[in-house]
């Protein structure tokens, strides 16, 4: 190995023959070195929207795999495991169910098969567990779509108590799937206003009329629509959950809480946001 050394000290003081030969001939020996790590603060290189798609649909189908069999064991076990839990487990495999769904409906696909394991996973749990809702009056997406398919799943709903004001998003949420489930709440959402969150409020307001039936019907869902697709860059979305269409993810799924609302007063925009499947 001597003359090793005495060749690279050669090549480091350029001295020696070409310094590229010498490098092809130490890669062989140890091997290609790897790529050098990017600098601080680099930004990562952009996957193409469609590997971004798969990546989202291959997540979501994992989920609900890992989620349904996690649910098996929780209804087989001894002794009975706390409804909270199963609460926790049956919204988690509903979030991945709907997500699933949403990407077929933006690709105009029929997503009730993606849908169909909600109901039948909420209908087993509740045989094994009849108290799984109770004090549970936040069921999500899943009290959304339960009363667009008639599902019958005896979910409570109810408006956001005052603490919840200062988490806007969840506070939207709440107040819209009341708001579908009983028009008692309509006068409230008139004065709600969330702790921050200007946008955030506007939502409502457009959601409301709409849900209300105050002014032009297709000049608010227009609103709703524009409400929508600005939440692909609006700040107070950035750590939205998925189904609410936050960044890239506004091109894969839909406005769900509009489509409640155009099929409850049986409208129609003309867009991907339209329940077309009966």
């Amino acid at each position: 190995m001597q003359w090793l050394g005495a060749e690279l000290c050669l090549h480091a003081s350029g001295a020696g023959p070409v310094g590229g030969a010498a490098m092809r001939f130490l890669r062989s020996i140890f091997g290609k070195q790897p790529a050098p790590a990017p600098a601080p603060g680099t930004p990562r290189e952009r996957i193409s929207d469609a590997e971004f798609r798969r990546n989202v649909a291959r997540g979501a189908a994992d989920g609900v795999a890992a989620k349904t069999a996690h649910l098996a064991e929780l209804l087989a076990a001894e002794p009975p495991t706390h409804p909270g839990d199963l609460f926790y487990t049956l919204g988690r495999l509903s979030h991945y169910a709907i997500e699933l769904a949403l990407i077929d409906w933006r690709d105009g696909i029929d997503p009730r098969p993606r849908l169909a394991v909600i109901p039948e996973v909420y209908n087993r749990a509740l045989t094994v567990r009849p108290d799984i809702l109770v004090g549970h009056a936040n069921p999500g997406l899943v009290a959304v779509v339960s009363g667009m398919l008639g599902w019958g799943i005896p979910l409570e709903t109810a408006p956001p108590p005052e603490e919840e004001r200062k988490y806007a998003l969840l506070w939207l949420d709440r107040w819209v799937i009341a708001g579908l489930a009983s028009p008692d709440c309509w006068p409230a959402m008139a004065t709600a206003t969330p702790l921050k969150g200007t946008f955030i409020a506007k939502t409502l307001v457009d959601y409301r009329a709409l849900l209300t039936g105050e002014g032009d019907p297709q000049e608010a869902i227009r609103r709703c629509i524009a409400n929508f697709e600005r939440r692909a860059t609006h700040p107070a979305f950035t750590n939205a959950a998925t189904e609410m269409g936050p960044g890239r993810y506004n091109a894969l799924t839909v406005d769900v809480m509009l489509a409640a609302i155009m099929r409850q007063r049986g409208l129609k925009s003309g867009t991907v946001h339209d329940w077309v499947w009966d």
